[in-house]
C-alpha cells in the first residue's frame, strides 16, 4: 500500500504528518518515469535477463539434478554439496572477477553477461530443489518406459520431468524473482545499453535530492511482473510446496 499510494501522491504531501490517506492522485511520477528516461527499455532488459537466466537454469539444473538423483556413487553427495557451495559465495567477492572477464570478452553492458551471472547463481538452487522432486519419482516408472523402448533422455523428457513439473514451477519462481530483483551485478556490469529496471529506479536517488515519487512509481511497476509470474505458476507452485507434506 505504501509503494502504490506514494507513487500517485503529490510531492508536497509525500511526508505529511499525520499521513494523508485521502488525496487527489496524480500521474506525474509515472509520466516523468517514462518520459525523462527510457524506462520501458529497462523493463525489457530485465525481462530478457530474468526469463533467459530462468530458462537456462531450469534446463541445466534439472539435468544435473536428475543425474545426481539417479547415479549411485559414494561420492555423489560430495558432488551435490560442491554444487551447493557455489551458491554460498558472497556476490561482492566475485563481482570484480566477473567484471574483468566480461570486459576482456567484450560482453560488458550486455544482457548476455547478466544471464550468465544469474544462471551461475541459480543453477545450484535448481539442482537442489529438483533433486528432491526427482527422488520422489519411482524408478519403476522409468524402467517400464525403457522396456517400452524409450532411451534415457526420452524417458527423462516424457516420464520423469512431467511428474516433477511442480518442482519446475517452484524453481522457476525462485530463479525469476532472484534475477528480476538483483541489483549489485546489474549495477556493476551494465551501463546505458543493458541497464535493468532495478538500477534505473535508483537513478532518481542522487546527492542533490531523492525523488521518492519517481522511485515509488518505478518500484510499483517492478513489483507487477513478479506477482503475475507467481500467479501464473500458482497451481503448480502450491502443489510443489506441499508435495510430500502428508507423508
Amino acid at each position: 500500500y505504501l509503494v502504490a499510494s506514494s507513487s500517485v501522491k503529490p510531492a508536497p504531501i509525500m511526508f505529511q504528518k499525520p499521513p494523508a490517506f485521502f488525496f487527489t492522485p496524480t500521474w506525474e511520477h509515472y509520466h516523468v518515469l517514462f518520459t525523462a528516461r527510457p524506462f520501458l527499455k529497462f523493463i525489457g532488459n530485465s525481462l530478457i535477463v530474468a526469463l533467459g537466466s530462468t530458462a537456462i537454469s531450469l534446463v541445466f539444473g534439472s539435468l544435473a539434478a536428475y543425474a545426481i538423483s539417479r547415479i549411485r556413487h559414494r561420492r555423489m553427495n560430495d558432488v551435490a554439496f560442491w554444487i551447493l557451495s557455489l551458491r554460498m559465495f558472497p556476490p561482492i567477492t566475485v563481482v570484480v572477477p566477473y567484471y574483468i572477464i566480461f570486459k576482456t570478452a567484450g560482453l560488458l553492458d550486455t544482457p548476455l553477461a547478466l544471464i550468465i551471472v544469474y544462471s551461475t547463481a541459480n543453477i545450484p538452487l535448481v539442482v537442489w530443489l529438483m533433486k528432491g522432486f526427482f527422488d520422489e519419482v519411482p524408478s519403476a516408472l522409468e524402467e517400464a518406459a525403457m522396456v517400452d523402448g524409450y532411451g534415457i533422455l526420452e524417458t527423462f523428457w516424457r516420464v520423469t520431468l512431467p511428474l516433477a513439473a511442480p518442482g519446475l514451477a517452484v524453481s522457476a519462481v525462485f530463479c525469476f524473482i532472484f534475477s528480476w530483483n538483483e541489483f549489485l551485478f546489474a549495477l556493476m556490469l551494465t551501463g546505458s545499453k543493458a541497464q535493468t529496471a532495478t538500477v534505473a529506479v535508483m537513478s532518481f536517488w542522487s546527492s542533490d535530492a531523492v525523488q521518492w515519487g519517481r522511485i515509488m512509481a518505478g518500484s510499483f511497476i517492478i513489483l507487477i511482473p513478479g506477482v503475475v509470474f507467481v500467479l501464473t505458476c500458482q497451481r503448480w507452485l502450491v502443489r510443489g510446496l506441499t508435495m510430500g507434506s502428508v507423508k
